[in-house]
């Protein structure tokens, strides 16, 4: 269940016009919206059912307003810092592109993420938007693989700086599963490196792997040299995008990972004035850590958005530095800054896309 898929009869995505291709498909989108509403009740549910105290609900009627105001210009900044780490590369890619463009492929991102297995929706969501702007889809897929490798490197440090701070501070279970999602991003950013550096390796693979096609499948040989070349276009643009950068724009690559490290760090400082405005106190880097680790864990959830598994490690990882009584509204809280705000924002997005591709497809 991806929510996102392209018709079959529109693979040329290089030369069809926008409103050719099929895009969102409501049903999935609303079946995966269901899913990831269900399991972000239920882990709030058990969490709220574990941790209440005649004080749980006090916390939330006294938030301090002044840290209430933090919390909202953080959330507005985390929707615009991913928005503008890509349109810093698309300025130079595709000149004169508007802003609002990036806003709303983030937002389509964000929410596709949220409603698809392993947030595996969000990619494709992003990059159709910037298609239907205009943009070839070899260079939406270069900028997204240039931003990942940017979010593995910072995930690298601060996992590294997190188990080092926390090793002592979380059950052997926990320990390990952080283990194994460090292995994981480790290997994923040795892969991203050379895909950026040695690109010609993909377009070997595809037309050798096209050659076998064709001997194996020979009636189908004049659709499969179609695909391929269309593959190997859009791949030279991918090379190509990528090349400009780690050539010729080195710094717009670093001014990339930086603003990586900022859309991080808010999120986590966000996290840090939620549990201020309920009144907790905690170490100041001990709870950056803390939530350093919950976006480590949930980057690769299986579950629609992360949703359950990142409550439940919310309220596991946080309960080492706040009270019970206010664990429950921590965790409600963070979500609905760091997601939830942008997920409905999201949806309004991909709707209106949906909308507006079922109109110029009234057979969809």
């Amino acid at each position: 269940m991806t929510g996102f898929h392209l018709s079959d009869e529109h693979e040329n995505l290089t030369t069809a016009q926008p409103s050719d291709v099929k895009t969102f498909d409501k049903a999935k989108i609303r079946q995966g919206f269901i899913i990831f509403i269900l399991l972000s009740v239920g882990a709030l549910t058990v969490i709220f059912l574990r941790t209440h105290t005649g004080d749980t609900m006090e916390a939330l009627k006294n938030f301090n307003l002044g840290y209430l105001a933090i919390v909202l210009v953080l959330s507005s900044i985390d929707m615009c810092m991913g928005a503008i780490r890509n349109h810093i590369y698309f300025m130079k890619l595709v000149p004169g592109i508007r802003f609002m463009v990036s806003f709303r492929a983030n937002l389509a991102n964000i929410f596709m993420g949220a409603v698809t297995p392993s947030q595996s929706g969000g990619g494709p969501a992003q990059l159709y938007i910037y298609y239907r702007a205009g943009v070839s889809v070899g260079v939406s897929i270069s900028v997204g693989v240039l931003n990942y490798l940017a979010t593995l490197v910072f995930f690298m440090g601060a996992a590294g700086l997190s188990l080092s701070v926390l090793s002592d501070s979380f059950s052997k279970t926990m320990h390990h599963l952080i283990v194994f999602c460090f292995t994981v991003f480790a290997v994923q950013l040795v892969i991203l490196i050379l895909i950026v550096l040695k690109p010609d390796l993909a377009l070997k693979i595809a037309t050798g792997l096209a050659k076998k096609l064709c001997s194996w499948m020979p009636r189908f040989e004049n659709r499969i040299n179609r695909i391929t070349d269309k593959l190997i276009t859009e791949v030279t643009t991918y090379k190509d995008s990528c090349k400009l950068f780690v050539n010729e724009h080195p710094f717009i690559l670093l001014l990339a990972i930086f603003l990586t490290c900022v859309l991080y760090l808010n999120k986590i400082f966000l996290a840090y004035f939620i549990m201020l405005g309920l009144g907790a106190s905690g170490h100041l880097v001990q709870v950056l850590c803390i939530q350093a680790l919950v976006l480590f864990i949930c980057f690769f959830s299986p579950s629609p958005g992360a949703s359950g598994v990142a409550e439940l490690s919310i309220a596991a990882l946080m309960a080492s530095v706040m009270s019970a009584d206010k664990l429950g509204i921590f965790t409600l809280l963070q979500r609905f800054f760091i997601l939830y705000i942008p997920v409905i924002l999201g949806a309004i997005v991909v709707f209106k896309e949906a909308g507006s591709s079922l109109r110029k497809h009234p057979s969809a």
